[in-house]
């Protein structure tokens, strides 16, 4: 009966020790996705814990330095906040395109990105080209320079 109970409580040890370490490693791993407004509502709560954050890059902000580094400015339309990163940069990475930048923000305000992601359209087509598919003109009468809104025959795509 002693050899039972010694065992149940083994087996207890067990359990709990193994929750202990998924719930580590989890809370390790866990990184909140925020926006740039909802990073400034957390301040100071949010220094110096890793985040993900989203924004669009302010045209005229990307400096790269020769050492690698490349700093620049991303902004949700109502806050701005400065990244610094030193990494491998996408190939779309420009102006205005949505950033999406993994690090630390300090209190110096200034966010030490570890990673940079940058989102691209799905489709590569101009502005001009997609304006004129949403008013419903056929693709192939745009490349021919005429254009009608109507819908296009069937078993035909725009």
């Amino acid at each position: 009966m002693l050899r039972g109970k010694k065992v149940i409580v083994a087996i207890i040890i067990v359990g709990l020790t193994l929750s202990y370490l998924v719930y580590a490693g989890v809370k390790e791993t866990m990184i909140y996705y925020l926006t740039i407004s909802e990073m400034i509502e957390r301040v100071p709560a949010v220094y110096d814990n890793k985040i993900r954050v989203s924004g669009n890059v302010v045209p005229g902000s990307i400096k790269k330095e020769l050492d690698g580094r490349l700093e620049f400015v991303i902004t949700d339309g109502e806050h701005n906040v400065e990244v610094k990163y030193k990494g491998v940069i996408p190939d779309v990475f420009r102006d205005e395109v949505e950033a999406i930048v993994e690090g630390t923000y300090t209190p110096e305000n200034v966010f030490h990105a570890d990673l940079l992601l940058a989102k691209c359209p799905t489709k590569y087509e101009s502005t001009e080209g997609l304006e004129l598919r949403k008013e419903g003109y056929r693709k192939k009468d745009y490349e021919k320079g005429v254009y009608k809104p109507d819908a296009p025959p069937k078993g035909e795509s725009i």
